[in-house]
């Protein structure tokens, strides 16, 4: 065997790996792009409200209590990531929205928002003529309720 034929050989079987490694790498790009998306997007995950309301948004529906999940899309422009605004897809299959579109607001605690709802993308554009406000706030965890609740028992 030539030292050509050798080096050909080689290469032939890295025709079949370049492939099969590329089919392996885009499933771990993806979770990495989720991931990367999920930090850009603060208001992803579980929600409560002060009248023991239940929110979840996910990357394409939002779904209060046990209400049918409502896709939406977020139309948010120009945003210093202080404020975002939804606009909901199946507005009228959703008892609890009174309008088409969100406008959540965060400040300067990551686990609190505030959702203002309007008709028109206009009004949330403009933030006039709401249609109804709703405080978010991440749920208590349950282990750190009960780590502190055995803190204070030892005191």
């Amino acid at each position: 065997m030539t030292y050509l034929s050798r080096f050909t050989s080689h290469f032939s079987h890295l025709g079949f790996l370049l492939p099969l490694l590329a089919i392996m790498l885009v499933p771990a790009t993806r979770i990495a792009a989720t991931a990367e998306e999920e930090e850009a997007t603060p208001y992803y995950g579980d929600w409560e409200n002060a009248h023991g309301d239940k929110l979840q948004i996910t990357s394409d529906n939002i779904r209060v209590n046990e209400e049918k999940p409502v896709r939406y899309d977020d139309i948010t422009e120009d945003s210093d990531g202080s404020f975002f605004v939804l606009q909901l897809k199946d507005q009228s299959e959703s008892s609890y929205f009174e309008g088409k579109f969100l406008r959540l607001a965060f400040g300067k605690d990551p686990d609190r928002f505030t959702m203002s709802i309007y008709k028109t993308l206009a009004d949330a554009l403009k933030k006039q003529n709401e249609v109804k406000r709703v405080e978010w706030s991440a749920p208590a965890e349950d282990d750190e309720e009960q780590e502190a609740d055995g803190d204070d028992a030892e005191e």
